[in-house]
Parts: C-alpha cells; structure tokens; sequence
C-alpha cells in the first residue's frame, strides 16, 4: 500500500471517529411571545396596574448553538393576580343616579318627620293661657273656652280663639290674644260695666250702657233692678254686627230708665212694661208708668200726683196709672 493509500485510510478512519455536526439552518427570524394581557373593562382596581416584563427567546444563527438569548423589554403591565381568560369583575360599590322626584321624595319625607316632631313635642304644647284685665271672669273659664288646651302652639290662630271667646261670654268688650313661642297664649281682655240688672220670667242678666245685655256671674251686684213683663221694642238686628254685640235694649232706653231711678220711691223695683213703658210698682197697691223717654219728667211727675190726691180724696183705688202723655193722662 502506498502512502497516499494510508493517508486517505486514516483520514477516513478520522472522519468515521468524529461526529458530524449538523448543519443548522438558520431561521428567519422566529420570535415566541409571551404576553400577559388583561381587559381593562371588565377589571377594577383599587391601584394604578405595574409594568409588565416582555420576554423574547432568540435562536443562534449559523454554528451557533442552540442557546437562547433572552432579552427583556419592559414595555407591558402587571397585575395582583393572574386573569388568564377568565374576566374577574372586583366588587363595586353602585350608586344609583337620582333624579328630581327621588330628591323631592327624600326632602318630603324629611319635612314630615320634622312637622310630626314638633306637632307631638311636649315643650310645644300648650298648657294654660295668662290672662289679664278680668274682674267676673276666671282664668279656669278662659281656658275651657279657649279650645287650645293640650294642644301645639302651631295651630293657634288668635284671630279664631279672639271668636271663640266673644261667642261663649258676651260680657266681654274686648279681646286681644297674642302667641309667643314655645308655648305661650296670653289674653288680654276688658269686661263690660254693667249699669242695671234686668229680671224677665225668671232670667236675670245685666245690661251696659250700650245696651248689651250678658249674663249674670256671682252676686247681683248694688245696680238699677228693673223687673220687666216683656222684652223692649224698637230694637232691630244689625246684620254687620255679630251675634255677641247685638242689643237688647236701645241705648236711648238705658239712659232714660237711668234719668228716672232717683224718682223711685226708696225700696221699690223700677218696672218695665213693653206697651207702657217705664214705671215702678206703688207700695199703695198700683202700677205706674212714665211712658218710654225722659222727656218732661218733671211735669210728669207733677201730673202723677195730682191724680194720686185726687183718687185719694175720692176713695178710688186704682190698679194702673199711666202719664206718659200729659195731654191724655189715665188710671185704670
């Protein structure tokens, strides 16, 4: 065998020995991604997410190696808890979006509660009124009638109770009422003068000045007492007024009985009659009248006596005397 015979052989006995690297084919450019995404719609967080880590695996090219390189690129986010596919709503706190009628409801319901507190509160109550300028008249009458016992300052209305008042005692002139907070009724009020005390089938009542006739409280007091057999004409109603300032008498009437009580003889009860007028009942046993004015009394009494002299000297006992014409004098 020659020599170039035994170099091939151990050229190729070497060749056999070594293991024949294989050729690597260098791909493109193949880039696997690994990429974590979540949807921002559908999760809440209670923080601002962190930035994610990108990582890409390159192959050697050429003689290489099959190492991969890895490079980072930080230009993803990161979160708590890993999502996967699965879309994770954290829990939420709704606040349902009100309109005008839900805050008129809410505004409602609060000015009720309020007006319910304070119509039940005990502070709000009243409880007795102040009562000043009475003389006859109690402060346990005023408020029977007062209607605001036991009950919230709010629906006192003087105007009303000033009515109230008026109607149950007519023997009042005037009334003023004035509410004060928290629970404060304070009535101020002015009695009528009685001037006479009236009896008629068994009533008695007083009688003003004016007219005005209201009943009578506690004692008779030391008055002008005039009995009467009727009631007086020539009143009429005054539709303007109410029903607690009508008069009973005229005023006219009131002064004339006035003018003629000093000529009642001490201890007699003047006496009214509707068609004869004023008058007293004589202790000898007779009526007599003075007619319905104080016009001429004096003369009139002048006249009166000379017929009582001359039915004395006659022996004539009368029953009724009447000089309420001086021209046409009578006794019955």
């Amino acid at each position: 065998m020659t020599s170039l015979q035994k170099t091939s052989h151990a050229n190729f006995v070497r060749q056999r020995r070594t293991p024949k690297t294989p050729s690597v084919k260098t791909p493109k450019k193949t880039t696997q991604t690994a990429q974590k995404a979540y949807h921002p719609a559908s999760v809440y967080l209670p923080a601002e997410p962190r930035r994610v880590v990108r990582r890409t695996v390159r192959q050697a090219q050429g003689n290489v190696t099959s190492r991969s390189t890895k490079a980072v690129h930080r230009n993803g986010f990161d979160i708590a808890f890993t999502l996967g596919r699965t879309k994770v709503h954290a829990p939420v706190l709704n606040i349902p979006e009100l309109g005008p009628r839900w805050v008129s409801a809410a505004m409602t319901l609060v000015l009720s509660f309020m007006l319910f507190t304070m119509w039940t509160a005990s502070p709000l109550t009243v409880k007795a009124a102040e009562l000043h300028g009475n003389q006859r008249l109690s402060l346990t009458e005023i408020n029977s009638m007062l209607g605001m016992i036991g009950k919230p300052i709010f629906s006192a209305v003087p105007a009303q109770i000033e009515t109230n008042l008026y109607t149950a005692f007519p023997d009042l002139e005037s009334v003023k009422v004035r509410i004060s907070f928290p629970s404060r009724i304070s009535v101020d009020i002015k009695e009528r003068t009685p001037v006479m005390v009236w009896s008629q089938n068994g009533n008695t009542t007083l009688i003003d000045a004016s007219g005005v006739a209201f009943p009578l409280r506690g004692e008779i007091p030391a008055l002008l007492q005039v009995s009467a057999t009727g009631a007086p004409t020539g009143v009429q109603l005054d539709p303007a007024l109410p029903i607690y300032k009508q008069k009973f008498i005229a005023p006219e009437m009131v002064n004339a009985m006035l003018v003629l009580a000093p000529v009642v003889p001490a201890g007699m009860t003047m006496t009214f009659d509707p068609q004869y007028g004023m008058g007293w009942k004589d202790p000898r046993g007779w009526s007599v009248y003075f007619g319905q004015t104080t016009k001429d009394i004096p003369m009139k009494m002048m006249v009166y006596q000379a017929i009582v002299d001359t039915l004395t000297l006659q022996g004539v006992q009368p029953s009724l005397i009447s000089v309420e014409y001086l021209n046409a004098p009578f006794y019955k």
